[in-house]
């Protein structure tokens, strides 16, 4: 990856929401399943469990999204975590390196829409865990997951002109915890038990 800039939560929560908020499966999702007010109650209740605000950001370029995007983490989402069998340890590369999840998102049609779209711009969220050195996703998880199904299908993208990027910021070996705790809190307004 390569450095392109320092940036600040703000900037990065107003591009996340631009590429969601008038999604009306997002909205319905943050509203109807979740049981927020709206989609920004949703991810700002995300950005505040890992203290996002006050953290120091920067923005990079993946040298090469096809290596580097199926090596990234799953996010700390039930939703994401319930198709692995190493809680908040599985990369996109190997959640696609099951038969069942391969099977599932290879008819998945957010995610194929998406890799019949590719190479197009685009901007994902992730935590660099210090206890492993590894890229969590917090926001990303369908392009993600297309990008390493087109590489599991040995699809050739050429990404040599189009930018994608992450919003990254440092989760300290003391701050890994808190991947464990969003998961088990989850994102729904009133905690669940499981």
């Amino acid at each position: 990856m390569k450095l392109v800039k320092a940036t600040i939560w703000r900037e990065i929560f107003e591009k996340w929401k631009e590429r969601e908020a008038s999604n009306q499966g997002w909205v319905e999702c943050a509203t109807k399943v979740k049981g927020w007010l709206d989609w920004e109650s949703l991810r700002g209740f995300t950005a505040n469990q890992f203290g996002a605000e006050k953290r120091d950001w920067q923005l990079y370029r993946f040298d090469n999204p096809m290596e580097e995007v199926p090596a990234m983490l799953l996010g700390p989402y039930s939703s994401w975590q319930d198709r692995t069998q190493n809680t908040n340890q599985t990369t996109f590369a190997e959640l696609l390196a099951s038969q069942e999840q391969l099977d599932f998102f290879n008819n998945h049609s957010g995610v194929l829409s998406i890799l019949n779209a590719l190479p197009f711009e685009t901007e994902m969220i992730g935590l660099l865990r210090k206890d492993n050195n590894k890229i969590v996703c917090i926001e990303g998880h369908h392009r993600a997951t297309a990008i390493a199904l087109a590489k599991k299908q040995e699809t050739v993208i050429d990404f040599t002109n189009t930018s994608v990027t992450i919003a990254l910021t440092e989760l300290a070996v003391k701050d890994c915890h808190l991947i464990d705790a969003m998961l088990q809190r989850g994102t729904s307004k009133i905690k669940t038990l499981k």
